[in-house]
């Protein structure tokens, strides 16, 4: 199963340095890492992230152990969309398997730029 992550361009190069995808701080207050779907990546990018942030989006292959882990949010009047919890501290950059720059469009929202394979 693929499921997305958008982080902050900083913390995309923490990231390939260390190892892992660190957690934000709506994670550490959720205490677990907020992951979703693909057909969702737009919204929530729009939603949280400011384009002077450079969002990347992160494929994350969850079928490599961290499935047990899974557990999902069903929408509210908040977020409109399914969103999946990963009962994680962190997420080893070996489950990263792709990554997208987000590009900034027209009316200042953002679009989905072309995936490129991650080779830890």
């Amino acid at each position: 199963m693929k499921l997305y992550r958008i982080i902050p361009e900083e913390d995309w190069t923490q990231s390939k340095k260390e190892g892992k995808v660190p957690r934000c701080n709506s994670d550490k207050r959720a205490g677990h890492v907020h992951l979703n779907k693909f057909e969702d990546i737009q919204t929530v990018a729009n939603k949280y992230f400011e384009h002077s942030e450079n969002p990347v989006v992160i494929e994350l292959n969850v079928s490599l152990g961290l499935e047990k882990k899974l557990s999902w949010e069903n929408p509210s009047a908040e977020k409109n969309w399914e969103q999946a919890h990963l009962q994680i501290e962190n997420i080893d950059m070996k489950n990263v398997e792709r990554f997208s720059f987000l590009k900034h469009i027209d009316g200042g929202k953002f679009d989905l730029g072309e995936f490129i394979v991650f080779e830890n």
